[in-house]
């Protein structure tokens, strides 16, 4: 009975987390090809995460939004009038964020010899998400305080600052007023992760979405790597390698 009653309870907890967890979207418009200004109308497209697709179909102007995806970086699928798009194109999804890749030329220019093109990633310089501080995977890889997810945290947003008790806290708010999530588990503080472990780490210090109740000391969301991202981060390295 004890056994059946922790599966239970187990899977409750699987459960929670899985719907609890962190999403982001991916938006953007695709074209036939560069010299032209013809949208690509009504083309499929999407994003895989294991054994299931995150997807979309654009409109007539070409504009696609693909919603609720979990965290991570993917790897664009377009399919359009029976033809797969040539280029890889990457887009991180980040916590309540939007991923605009832009514009989209379907029918791409490659090489010659019909390799593949791969469009990386890069974080924008200038951020439109008021009130929120993402810190990535690369800016923890090259932090010298990664080590310390604390330390992390306070060197990249002035708003945060340990109170007597080493709990942190946002513009003077009581420690215990600020909310801690792990891949969507609320947590009573933060946690200590292995920053190779981290897929990256978002702070509200204002503007915070009504999901995550009612708080005035701000949220600290913490995404950690999945299966997927590792696989997908070595197949992309692979690709890259051989190109």
């Amino acid at each position: 009975m004890k056994t059946t009653i922790k599966l239970i309870a187990a899977l409750f907890f699987v459960n929670f987390a899985m719907g609890q967890g962190s999403f982001g979207d991916i938006q953007g418009q695709l074209f036939e090809n560069p010299e032209k200004e013809t949208p690509a109308m009504f083309a499929k497209v999407w994003v895989e995460r294991g054994g299931s697709n995150y997807g979309a179909m654009t409109d007539e102007s070409g504009r696609f939004k693909i919603n609720s995806i979990p965290t991570g970086v993917y790897v664009l699928k377009v399919s359009y009038n029976t033809d797969s798009l040539s280029q890889t194109i990457l887009a991180k999804v980040v916590t309540d964020g939007i991923e605009n890749l832009g514009r989209i030329n379907f029918y791409e220019v490659v090489n010659e010899l019909d390799e593949f093109t791969v469009t990386e990633y890069v974080d924008p310089l200038i951020s439109f998400d008021f009130g929120q501080n993402r810190i990535s995977a690369i800016d923890i890889e090259q932090s010298a305080v990664k080590m310390d997810l604390k330390a992390l945290i306070l060197s990249n947003n002035s708003d945060i600052k340990i109170d007597a008790d080493g709990q942190m806290m946002i513009r003077g708010s009581r420690g215990n007023d600020l909310i801690h999530y792990i891949d969507g588990v609320k947590m009573n503080e933060v946690q200590s992760i292995p920053s190779s472990a981290i897929g990256g780490v978002t702070v509200y210090s204002s503007a915070i979405p009504a999901k995550y109740g009612d708080t005035t000391g701000g949220v600290i969301i913490m995404e950690t790597k999945s299966y997927y991202d590792l696989w997908r981060a070595a197949k992309i390295k692979e690709s890259a390698a051989n190109f």
